[in-house]
């Protein structure tokens, strides 16, 4: 990881995008005024908001092309109310309309496929600019109004007191006279807000201000800079003779309608008395809230930043500081506070201006010298995060950061305790990145894209994931000696989360072509509707089988299959009494050539006892999943086959099934690295006819998130409610993200 990223600050007036390096701007700033219906009202929203994403993404892809080191982070710091999963909450002021669910994240990573993509709200990433203070109130005074507490003595993931998603300190949004409320009739603020220019002087006539979010009487409405202009207006209009001698309204032409920010500021700048009241009117509820929240936190520092505050400049903290000592008690808190206290308590930086842009560099620095990993207790049914240190590196060993993992049925056995794995980390199924490699290992570069096989090929109970820790990580260090055996295997660029699955299909085609030697698999019955089983059904139809059988209990399992395309309506068996009858009528009377054994844990034997006598003479049966440990299964004669030997040893045995005819049982566990660049052949997403295992694929959610999720995967098999096939986790994801998986999934190394 070469600590270069970039970062990008879109604001209500103004979006900057900059290179960071190690936590620090570096270079130029790239500016562009940003697209917003406060400046265009005669385009639409989402024309505005494609042309803000397609500008941001233009710049991000130039720069990066002319970086000198590989850059695949970015930050935005996003003027509205977002989860750090970049879901907007509230976008009022930015975008004059709320537009509460709108994935800036999706937005992005759509224009940029390579890119890990973080957002932080603007104020909350300005905060972290100023973070050797201390412990203060990070305040912005811009489009709209926000507070953030910051405490540099806490670990690095609550510096920031927020919420479980990166919310908090919306304080501009919350009422600071309450007692206006009671006299104003419901609708008559979001219709201001809307536009709505007889509401507008409705409100004025009362004397109640509004907010672009629609409240009335919040902190928005007195503070923010466009409600500034707006009371500066309607005091003009109120008090003509007051207004007319001084310097606002002759720089304005003696009309309150052409009132703005400039004009404060050069009339506050000349001392004009009418200017001076309406800064201490705009600044008399912000001086009430910092005094609660110092109260309410013990912070002796409040950091003002925002484009208006600074714009206007010093008579506007000048005004700021005086309501402060005006309101102000001498108890409590603020018992013994000096004047000299009082004054400090405001904090005017001199480098305001990019302070947003400066604070998501230092957080991403911030956040990539951390590692978040999911770990299950030992002897506990739950996954939690542990957040760590960078891990570091030695000579014989490498450093992966995975881009994608999967949740496989292994993982929830192994969380339900139905296994005696106790990995620390599960997880076994990844697409990874190699960031840093040491000097003794070889045929591994930084950039590479690899995926890995969890199983040792020199030993059976050698195991990541299982007996070693898995890939549920941002960052692993895996030694040399993985490597060393062809666990690591290279894949076609670019790859898609959907190769998670490359380690499942691998074990699918070591058993298919197990069972070639002795059966061309044309009439090929697969039992078991879960994701190996829809893999052995995929593979058999890209193999040519001439007819697919699909034997399961399940009703939701059949119908997936039959919508997938992989058998047809009349091809779905029963899995019970009558499978064999179904079978022989499917296949003619002759029985099917091959079966796959692909059931849960356990059901394997009462399985195999109903497949037998759907097997024709001298066909071939895989016990691929489903048998538990010192399985054997009877044969005729009253012979048994010992199932783990064979499945250990990849092995084969010619057998007299009890239906009394001749068949070759074979079995494996997972597959060998020829398998592995086999099946990342058969996916290549350059290849026109590649395997689609994209279709198995159901959910894609964050590491955040990924505790509960397994959790509802092992007790139910649905996420939020719906059932599951393949989970996935996109590790470039923050915050708690949850989402279907639908059109083409993400991909790295493009």
């Amino acid at each position: 990881m070469s600590g270069v990223g970039i970062v990008v600050d879109v604001g209500g007036t103004t979006t900057r995008v900059a290179f960071h390096r190690g936590g620090h701007l570096a270079g130029a700033v790239t500016r562009f005024p940003t697209p917003s219906p406060r400046r265009d009202r005669f385009r639409g929203l989402d024309t505005l908001r494609e042309e803000l994403f397609d500008r941001v993404a233009r710049h991000v892809d130039r720069m990066r092309a002319e970086a000198a080191e590989p850059v695949d982070d970015i930050g935005v710091a996003f003027g509205a109310v977002i989860t750090t999963a970049g879901v907007v909450r509230d976008a009022s002021v930015l975008w004059l309309s709320p537009s509460a669910g709108y994935d800036v994240v999706g937005a992005l990573g759509a224009r940029l496929p390579w890119a890990r993509i973080r957002v932080l709200n603007d104020v909350a990433a300005s905060a972290w600019h100023y973070r050797r203070l201390g412990r203060y109130a990070l305040v912005t005074v811009s489009t709209g109004v926000a507070v953030k507490a910051f405490d540099a003595a806490l670990p690095a993931g609550q510096r920031l007191l927020l919420d479980p998603d990166g919310l908090g300190g919306e304080s501009g949004h919350t009422v600071v006279e309450p007692s206006l409320l009671q006299s104003v009739p419901a609708g008559l603020g979001p219709a201001a807000a809307a536009g709505d220019a007889a509401a507008r002087a409705e409100l004025e006539a009362r004397g109640v201000p509004w907010c672009e979010c629609g409240a009335v009487a919040d902190l928005c409405s007195y503070t923010s800079g466009p409600a500034v202009i707006r009371d500066a207006a309607a005091l003009a209009r109120r008090a003509p003779g007051r207004f007319a001698g001084g310097l606002l309204a002759q720089l304005c032409q003696g009309d309150p309608n052409r009132i703005t920010a400039e004009l404060l500021a050069r009339s506050a700048a000349d001392a004009d008395p009418f200017t001076a009241e309406v800064l201490r009117r705009g600044t008399r509820a912000l001086a009430a809230r910092l005094i609660h929240i110092c109260a309410d936190l013990g912070l002796c520092t409040a950091v003002v930043v925002g484009g208006f505050a600074h714009g206007v400049g010093p008579p506007w903290f000048a005004a700021l500081r005086r309501n402060i000592a005006a309101l102000m008690p001498s108890t409590g808190w603020y018992a013994g506070w000096t004047a000299a206290d009082k004054e400090r308590l405001v904090h005017v930086p001199a480098d305001a201006e990019d302070a947003s842009l400066a604070g998501m560099a230092a957080y991403m620095a911030e956040r990539n010298a951390q590692s978040v990993t999911v770990v299950k207790p030992v002897g506990e049914g739950r996954l939690v995060l542990r957040h760590g240190g960078r891990p570091r590196c030695g000579r014989e060993q490498f450093l992966l950061r995975p881009a994608f993992v999967g949740v496989c049925g292994t993982d929830l056995q192994i969380l339900r305790g139905e296994r005696g794995c106790e990995p620390g980390v599960p997880g076994h199924e990844c697409v990874a990145e190699v960031v840093e490699v040491g000097a003794d290992v070889p045929d591994l570069a930084p950039g590479d894209v690899v995926g890995i096989n969890p199983n040792s090929p020199r030993d059976d109970d050698d195991k990541i994931g299982h007996n070693r820790p898995g890939v549920f990580a941002e960052l692993l260090v895996l030694d040399a000696a993985v490597a060393l055996r062809g666990q690591v295997v290279q894949l076609p660029r670019p790859a898609g989360a959907e190769l998670v699955l490359l380690e499942p299909l691998a074990g699918v085609i070591r058993a298919q072509d197990l069972t070639a030697q002795a059966s061309p698999g044309l009439d090929t019955l697969v039992v078991g509707g879960g994701v190996a089983g829809l893999l052995h059904m995929l593979l058999a139809r890209h193999r040519g089988a001439r007819t697919v059988l699909l034997a399961t209990r399940s009703p939701q399992t059949r119908r997936r299959a039959v919508q997938l395309g992989l058998c047809q309506p009349e091809h779905v068996l029963p899995l019970d009494d009558g499978l064999a009858p179904a079978v022989r009528k499917a296949t003619g009377g002759a029985g099917a050539d091959v079966a796959f054994v692909a059931v849960g844990a356990g059901a394997g034997p009462a399985v195999a006892a109903l497949v037998w006598q759907g097997l024709a003479d001298g066909a071939a049966m895989h016990l691929f999943g489903g048998f538990p440990p010192g399985c054997r299964l009877p044969l005729a004669a009253g012979r048994e086959l010992a199932v783990g030997s064979l499945r250990a040893s990849a092995g084969s045995e010619i057998v007299t099934t009890p239906a009394g005819r001749k068949a070759l049982v074979t079995g494996s566990r997972g597959g060998r690295r020829a398998d592995f660049l086999a099946a990342a052949a058969l996916c290549d997403l350059e290849k026109p006819h590649r395997l689609r295992l994209d279709q198995l694929v159901s959910h894609v959610v964050s590491l955040p998130a990924l505790p509960g999720v397994a959790a509802e995967l092992a007790g139910t098999g649905t996420v939020r409610g719906t059932p599951a096939l393949r989970v996935v986790v996109d590790l470039r994801l923050d915050g708690e993200v949850v989402r279907p998986a639908t059109g083409t999934l993400p991909a790295i190394g493009g």
